[in-house]
């Protein structure tokens, strides 16, 4: 009996669709989710920031409307929806450098080796008093080396 492999990658990367709205309407094509949630952030940001630009200059913008619920929220949307920063998705992305803007650029950490440096910034810094515990070291290369301790705490 031989054991047969299913790749389901491809399955689960299949972007979410909504087609029927209710048990009596469906829509005659699919719509991605994702993209369709966008549109409606974009729709209300957009509509937002004319409305505020309407209300400081009443003249402006008159006749508009189609520009601002069509047409910027769609090229925004496409525009997010192709634009793949570091191959990833662009909020995971601003996400990420929101995350290091927090976490390691604004409390100016540094580090060495993966590891951030702790006491960088303090004005003293305190070590443990050590004892040298090694008394009888090899003198010749040629002789058997017994392993010691260099060092060791006080206690």
């Amino acid at each position: 009996m031989t054991r047969m492999v299913f790749n389901y990658r491809k399955a689960m990367r299949e972007p979410k669709k909504i087609q029927k709205i209710t048990d009596n309407f469906s829509l005659p094509f699919a719509i991605e989710l994702i993209p369709m949630i966008n549109y409606f952030i974009f729709v209300a940001i957009s509509f937002g920031f004319f409305l505020g630009v309407r209300k400081i200059f009443p003249s402006a913008f008159e006749n508009t409307f189609l520009i601002v619920i069509f047409g910027i929220p769609l090229a925004l949307t496409i525009f997010v929806s192709k634009v793949k920063p570091e191959g990833k998705n662009i909020y995971l992305y601003f996400w990420g450098v929101f995350k290091y803007l927090i976490m390691i650029k604004f409390p100016k950490k540094k580090f060495c080796n993966d590891r951030d440096i702790r006491f960088i910034n303090q004005k003293e810094i305190r070590f443990k008093p050590l004892k040298e515990v090694r008394n009888f070291e090899s003198g010749n290369t040629n002789e058997e080396y017994i392993q010691q301790f260099d060092f060791d705490e006080i206690r």
